[in-house]
């Protein structure tokens, strides 16, 4: 599924125009990026979690010269899928 499925079953679940659909899908991830560069915690009950994490610096391999290569630190985005969405997975 793409955004453009995404606004297609939006604007048919909510019975407005794909124009509208796409404006709102639009400010949903707006507003869930905007969040998650604060370093923000979104919990979408019955759905999951997004979470910043911190990722440590290391070392990693390039794998076509087989050379070490520095791994500065940063942060990264976890996804926790919650209960009900788990119990689709099996």
């Amino acid at each position: 599924m793409i955004k453009v499925d995404i606004v297609n079953e939006v604007s048919t679940a909510a019975d407005i125009t794909k124009v509208k659909a796409e404006v709102a899908v639009d400010a949903v991830f707006d507003a869930m990026r905007m969040s998650m560069q604060r370093g923000d915690r979104i919990e979408l009950r019955g759905f999951g979690v997004f979470q910043v994490k911190p990722r440590k610096r290391g070392i990693g391999r390039n794998p076509r010269t087989g050379k070490e290569v520095r791994i500065p630190p940063g942060r990264t985005i976890r996804f926790k899928p919650g209960k009900e969405l788990q119990a689709i997975g099996g």
